[in-house]
């Protein structure tokens, strides 16, 4: 049972990091196999505990990996808006270097 969540484990890994979710549902239903002969052998409430605690961590995993992935990427953006930002600040700098003058109005 622990080398079937450990596998489903690295499944998550890997396709959080390479696939699309829609790759998690297959992966997912091919935990059966293993998870029914797991049953089969040592009692089917231990089959479905092993299904449900590998559906389980695979889909943790992948959420996780593919969340840190587009954390990665959105900072990845957010550097380069920066930099193309900071290139454009002596340009503004020109624009606004002129003093500003007040005019007093009395009456």
């Amino acid at each position: 049972m622990v080398l079937l969540i450990i596998a489903s484990g690295i499944a998550g890994v890997l396709l959080g990091r390479f696939f699309r979710g829609y790759a998690v549902v297959p992966a997912t239903i091919l935990i059966v196999v293993p998870a029914g002969y797991l049953g089969y052998e040592q009692g089917f409430a231990t089959g479905v505990t092993a299904f449900v605690v590998s559906a389980m961590v695979m889909q943790v995993f992948y959420f996780a990996i593919f969340l840190t992935y587009l954390l990665v990427e959105n900072l990845s953006v957010i550097d380069r808006v920066q930099s193309e930002a900071s290139a454009q600040l002596p340009e503004s700098r020109i624009a606004f270097s002129e003093p500003v003058r007040i005019v007093a109005v009395q009456f």
